[in-house]
C-alpha cells in the first residue's frame, strides 16, 4: 500500500479539504453513536414506564440501599475474619469491598446527575418518548447534510489530486526516453493515463470518504459499549486477530488478480488502437473476423479477471458478518450469564464492571456493537477500492517513476547556432543486444551542406538521424554538434535547431492552420504564410471549405497523403531550424509537385544543414553530397555531381537503395 499512500501524500496540498472532509465524518461519527444510544431511554419508557427525572431517582435509592448492604456485609465479613482468619473469607471481603466502591461512584455519578434531569427533562413518559425521537430525526437530518457536504469534499480532494498526478505524469510520459516508450508501448501508457487514474480516484474518494468516516463511526460505539464495560468489550475483539488475518489474504490475491486485469485492459486497449488506425487494412483483407477474435480473446481474459476480482469482494462481506455475529454471540453468553447472575465478576477471576450491568445497559452495549458491526461491514467493501487504487499506483510510479535515460546532464554546456559541422564519431548503436544497427560510423557534415543518404530498408538512415535528435543515445562513439558532443547538452536545447519531415507525416486533430503554426507556436502570419508558399500549400487550400481554418481531422485523413506531406513541409519550414532533416518527405507527391516544392526548398536550405534520406533520384537535385549506406555502414560516399557523371555508378546507388 505504499504506492497509494504517496498519492495520499500528494493530496495533502489540499489540507482545508481534508480537514473538512475529516471534521464532517468525525460529527457523522459522534452522531452515529449518539442516535443509537436512543435505545436505552426507549427501552426505559417502553418496557418500564420511566422517565428520566423518575430513573435517575431510582437509581439513586437502589444505589443508597446498594451501598448500605454491601457496607453492612464487608462490616461483618471482617468480624468473621478477625475470629476465623482464613484465607478465602479476605478474598471474599476484598471482592465484596471492590463492589461498595463501585456502587458508591455510581450513586455519586447520579446525584451529580440528578439536578440536571430534574430541570431539563420532560416530566412524562410520552414527552420523554416524543424528545428521544426528534432528537433521533434532528440527528439524522444533520447527519445526511453532513454526508453530501463530506462527499463533495472528498471528491473535490480526490479530483483535484488525480488532475495533478496525470499532469505530472503525462509530463514524465512526454519525457521519458524513447526506448522506454517503445518497450512500454502506447496502450499501457493509455490504460496508465485513463483507466489507472480511474482507479486512483475511486480510491481517494473511499480513502477520505468511507475509509475516514466508517473507522470513526466504529470507534465512537466502541468508546461507548468500553465505557459500559471494558473487559466485556475486550472479551468480544477475541475473533478480530482471526479475521485480520483472513481480510489480509484475501486483498493480496485481489492485489494479485488486479495486477492482471490492468495488463488485459491494456490488451484491449492495444487491440482497439491497432484496429480502428488500421480498419482499412482491415477490410481490404477481410479480416474482420480475425479482429473480433482477437479483441473477444482480450476481452474475455479481462472478463474473467474482473469476475474473480468480484468473487475475492464478495467474500469481504461474509468473512465480516460472520466475524461480527461470532463476536456478538460471544459478548451476548458472557453478557447474559453476569445479568441473570447479578454477578460483576466471570467465574470470580476476570472483572466486567463495578456494579451488575442492568439489562437496558447490556442491551445498548449490543446496540453499540451492532453499531460498530454496520462500519465495519462497509469497511470490508472499502478493501476492494483501496487495492485497487493501491495496485494501480504501484503500476503508474513503476512505470514512469525512473528517472529518463536521455535527459539534460547535471551541467549542460551553451548550445549555440549550428555553424560549423555535425559528426558521428566512432558510432555503434544497437536497439536489441548484440545487435547492431550502426557499426562504426564515422561521418562529418559540414554546416550549410545538404546530404543524401541512401540505402536499403533497415540499414541505419533513420537510426543515424534518432541518435542526431538524441531520442536515443549511442552504445559507443559520439555524436557531435559544432565539436561538442551533444550528450552534454540539453536535449530540448539541440532539439531546438532540428526539424524533421518524415515520411508518414503526423497532423493533429485541428486546423490547418494551426498545424503548420505547431513548428512555431509564436509564429507571425507572415512567418506561416512564408512556409505556406514553400511547400505549395496554396494549391489545394482553395479547395477546402475553410481554407486555412478546415479541420484537417483525426492523423489529418481529410486530406491525402501528399497533402500531409506538404503540410509537414510548411511546418518544418515555418520553425526555421538550423538542421533540417527531410525523410522521405515527397514520397507521397507527385511528380510535378515535387519538383515546384524542391526548386522552393533549394532556396530554403541554403545556408542551413539539410539531411535528405530518400529512395528517388529527383530527391537528389536539393543535395550537394550523397552517401549509401548497406547494413549499418556508410559504402560510398562522394559529390552527387562526382555520382552523376557516370550513370552506371548512379543507378548503382539506388540499387542498393531499392
Amino acid at each position: 500500500m505504499k504506492p497509494f499512500f504517496r498519492a495520499v501524500k500528494h493530496s495533502l496540498r489540499y489540507r482545508w479539504t481534508i480537514a473538512g472532509a475529516f471534521a464532517c465524518s468525525l460529527v457523522i461519527a459522534v452522531i452515529w453513536s449518539a442516535s443509537i444510544t436512543t435505545v436505552f431511554p426507549i427501552v426505559k419508557i417502553v418496557l418500564e414506564g420511566e422517565t428520566a427525572i423518575t430513573w435517575v431517582q431510582h437509581e439513586i435509592e437502589n444505589g443508597e440501599r446498594n451501598v448500605e448492604r454491601f457496607r453492612t456485609e464487608v462490616n461483618v465479613l471482617e468480624q468473621q475474619l478477625v475470629q476465623t482468619d482464613e484465607p478465602l473469607l479476605a478474598n471474599k471481603i476484598d471482592l465484596k469491598r471492590d463492589r461498595l466502591n463501585g456502587e458508591i461512584r455510581s450513586l455519586q455519578w447520579y446525584r451529580e446527575l440528578q439536578p440536571y434531569v430534574d430541570r431539563y427533562a420532560p416530566s412524562s413518559a410520552f414527552q420523554t418518548l416524543v424528545v428521544a425521537l426528534i432528537w433521533l430525526l434532528s440527528v439524522s437530518i444533520f447527519k445526511g447534510v453532513l454526508l453530501v457536504i463530506g462527499a463533495i469534499l472528498d471528491a473535490r480532494v480526490s479530483e483535484k489530486t488525480v488532475l495533478d498526478l496525470r499532469r505530472i505524469y503525462y509530463r514524465k510520459a512526454l519525457e521519458l526516453d524513447q526506448r522506454r516508450i517503445d518497450r512500454i508501448g502506447t496502450s499501457a501508457m493509455m490504460t496508465h493515463l485513463s483507466y489507472n487514474m480511474t482507479m486512483i480516484s475511486s480510491g481517494l474518494r473511499m480513502f477520505y470518504g468511507k475509509c475516514l468516516r466508517e473507522p470513526l463511526k466504529m470507534l465512537t460505539c466502541l468508546a461507548v459499549a468500553a465505557w459500559i464495560s471494558l473487559p466485556l468489550l475486550i472479551i468480544s475483539m477475541f475473533i478480530v486477530p482471526a479475521g485480520a488475518f483472513l481480510i489480509h489474504s484475501v486483498s493480496r490475491r485481489m492485489k494479485r488478480s488486479t495486477q492482471v486485469e490492468m495488463e488485459g485492459m491494456a490488451d484491449v486497449f492495444q487491440t482497439l488502437i491497432e484496429t480502428f488506425k488500421a480498419v482499412k487494412t482491415v477490410r481490404i483483407f477481410n479480416r474482420e473476423r480475425t479482429e473480433r477474435r482477437r479483441f473477444k480473446r482480450n476481452a474475455t481474459t479481462l472478463y474473467r479477471m474482473q469476475v474473480r476480482i468480484a468473487l475475492y469482494d464478495s467474500l469481504l462481506r461474509p468473512i465480516t458478518e460472520v466475524l461480527t455475529i461470532i463476536s456478538i454471540s460471544l459478548s451476548m453468553l458472557v453478557g447474559a450469564y453476569l445479568v441473570l447472575n447479578q454477578e460483576t465478576y466471570l467465574f470470580n477471576l476476570i472483572k466486567i464492571s463495578d456494579t451488575p450491568i442492568k439489562p437496558a445497559m447490556l442491551l445498548m452495549f449490543y446496540a453499540m456493537l451492532a453499531g460498530a458491526a454496520d462500519p465495519a461491514r462497509k469497511m470490508s467493501e472499502i478493501i476492494n477500492v483501496i487495492v485497487r487504487g493501491g495496485t494501480a499506483c504501484d503500476n503508474l510510479f513503476r512505470t514512469f517513476g525512473p528517472e529518463p535515460l536521455i535527459g539534460p546532464p547535471a551541467n549542460p554546456i551553451p548550445v549555440p547556432d549550428h555553424q560549423e559541422s555535425i559528426e558521428f564519431k566512432n558510432v555503434v548503436f544497437c536497439y536489441l543486444p548484440k545487435q547492431p544497427v550502426l557499426k562504426k560510423i564515422n561521418l562529418t557534415i559540414p554546416a550549410g551542406q545538404t546530404l543524401a543518404i541512401v540505402g536499403g530498408n533497415g540499414c541505419g538512415k533513420s537510426t543515424l538521424m534518432n541518435l542526431l535528435a538524441r531520442f536515443y543515445d549511442p552504445q559507443v562513439g559520439q555524436v557531435r554538434i559544432d565539436g561538442q558532443d551533444i550528450r552534454q547538452m540539453h536535449p530540448k536545447k539541440v532539439r531546438q535547431q532540428i526539424a524533421w519531415v518524415t515520411q508518414d507525416s503526423v497532423l493533429f486533430n485541428g486546423t490547418l492552420w494551426e498545424n503548420i503554426a505547431y513548428g512555431k507556436p509564436f509564429a507571425t502570419d507572415e512567418e506561416v504564410m512564408h512556409a505556406i508558399r514553400v511547400a505549395r500549400i496554396d494549391d489545394f487550400v482553395s479547395k477546402l471549405e475553410n481554407g486555412y481554418h478546415a479541420n484537417v481531422g483525426d492523423d489529418g485523413k481529410s486530406l491525402s497523403a501528399g497533402q500531409r506531406q506538404r503540410v509537414a513541409i510548411a511546418r518544418a519550414v515555418v520553425s526555421d531550424p538550423r538542421i533540417l532533416i527531410l525523410d522521405e518527405a515527397t514520397s507521397q507527391i507527385d511528380g510535378q509537385s515535387e519538383g515546384i516544392i524542391h526548386d522552393s526548398l533549394a532556396e530554403f536550405v541554403k545556408g542551413r544543414t539539410t539531411i535528405v534520406i530518400t529512395h528517388r533520384q529527383s530527391s537528389l537535385r536539393l543535395a550537394d553530397r550523397v552517401i549509401v549506406m548497406d547494413l549499418g555502414r556508410i559504402v560510398h560516399d562522394s559529390s552527387v555531381a562526382d555520382a552523376t557523371e557516370n550513370s552506371r555508378q548512379f543507378q548503382y546507388l539506388f540499387a542498393k537503395s531499392a
